[in-house]
């Protein structure tokens, strides 16, 4: 009896010990390291104070994140918190110790030109690894009408970013001008994924040229409202997703490998090449009542769609439009649809004409979504639209 007592004080001594034990200052420096990666560069150097091993493990980390909106919230003063920002980016990047430097995130506001630049140089000099760059710097203070120099308020992208060879990401977003045309030697060998939003262009062959030295390119986001009229050209082989939207009046798109189209623009466009995109399964489109020709012209030109969405974008407009069934064509996206959405559904008699169509012609069609409208009656649109024969047996229709 005295013996069985001991080993249950043993066992619950050990259960004790376990569970009060810190497990997580046992494990090596570089799985730390590893784990601090995940948090944003503020929440890790807050982890320098948890005890002297771990004072100097954040500086380690191969992946650097600044937000200025994380660490200004609790601020008044915009000016006053912007200047605070700045001088504690400059301390992490003087005290940053990790050999390679594998993912540089900042968003800040445009104050001191010539200290971004600073920084820049800092990072692109030593990160000869970095595969990830993400860019968002915006006005500050904002442009008006009365001030005589608009493009003080717009940051041109330092070239020393496009000789990061290493890159596989990059995204540029806010009041930056891009303008690679005088660095013909650069070649982002291993780009795979580039996003540019709302951002200017030097000239009419910024964007193409860039584009040009960007070989393995498989995905691509252009949001510009610039209030330049550039014609944009999209020639891309190895493009496999494609999201657009954008003011101009003119896009060129020759992108035989793309696989996924998301696609919004406020006006109708010029032309698109080639005759099809052959390899095209996902149309994701934004009509907004002036690009119903625009969304035929992409239908006939993808003979293997399987999933089309709609999505309706309200201005406020009315337009007197009208569906034009497409010609015959065995080899149509009729062939291979499987999945239909349309959202913002109102029941005009275009929008009507046009899902009768989908619904009369598509032959494995498994499911339609319409999402109506607010002001619309569900009732009575799943009537109207329950009348139409579908040439596919399997497929179900809902109405939200």
């Amino acid at each position: 009896m005295a013996n069985s007592s001991i080993s249950k004080r043993q066992k619950l001594y050990c259960r004790e010990e376990t569970v009060g034990a810190d497990r997580i200052s046992d494990l090596p420096d570089c799985l730390l390291i590893h784990i601090l990666s995940f948090l944003r560069t503020k929440q890790a150097i807050q982890t320098s104070r948890l005890s002297s091993r771990w004072k100097l493990l954040w500086t380690y980390v191969p992946k650097l994140n600044l937000d200025i909106d994380s660490f200004s919230k609790f601020e008044c003063d915009k000016v006053g918190s912007i200047i605070n920002f700045e001088c504690y980016v400059s301390q992490v990047l003087a005290k940053h110790k990790a050999k390679y430097l594998r993912n540089f995130r900042l968003k800040h506001k445009l104050y001191h030109q010539k200290r971004l630049d600073r920084w820049i140089s800092t990072f692109t000099t030593s990160a000869l690894n970095l595969q990830e760059l993400d860019l968002q710097i915006f006005n500050f203070p904002t442009p008006t009408p009365a001030t005589p120099t608009p493009t003080d308020f717009f940051w041109k992208l330092p070239h020393s970013i496009f000789y990061c060879n290493k890159l596989v990401v990059l995204k540029i977003e806010g009041h930056i001008v891009l303008d690679p045309s005088s660095s013909s030697s650069f070649q982002l060998n291993t780009l795979k994924i580039l996003r540019l939003e709302s951002i200017t262009f030097a000239n009419r062959d910024s964007f193409v040229t860039l584009l040009s030295f960007c070989p393995v390119l498989e995905d691509l986001t252009l949001i510009i409202y610039d209030y330049k009229e550039f014609n944009f050209k999209i020639c891309v082989p190895t493009l496999k997703r494609l999201s657009v939207s954008y003011l101009n009046n003119e896009l060129k798109i020759d992108t035989p490998s793309l696989e996924y189209f998301d696609f919004e623009c406020q006006r109708s466009y010029g032309s698109i090449c080639p005759t099809r995109f052959q390899n095209l399964v996902c149309l994701v489109f934004k009509y907004n009542g002036h690009n119903l020709s625009v969304l035929k012209a992409l239908l006939l030109l993808a003979p293997n769609l399987r999933v089309v969405l709609v999505d309706k974008i309200d201005t406020g407009r009315t337009q007197k439009l009208y569906w034009t069934v497409p010609p015959k064509d065995p080899n149509s996206f009729l062939s291979h649809l499987t999945t239909f959405y349309f959202r913002g559904y109102k029941g005009l008699k275009h929008e009507v004409d046009f899902v009768k169509f989908i619904l009369e012609e598509a032959r494995v069609l498994k499911a339609v979504r319409i999402e109506v409208h607010h002001h619309s009656k569900l009732k009575s649109v799943f009537e109207e639209l329950s009348i139409f024969p579908r040439r596919s047996s399997t497929c179900l229709l809902s109405v939200k």
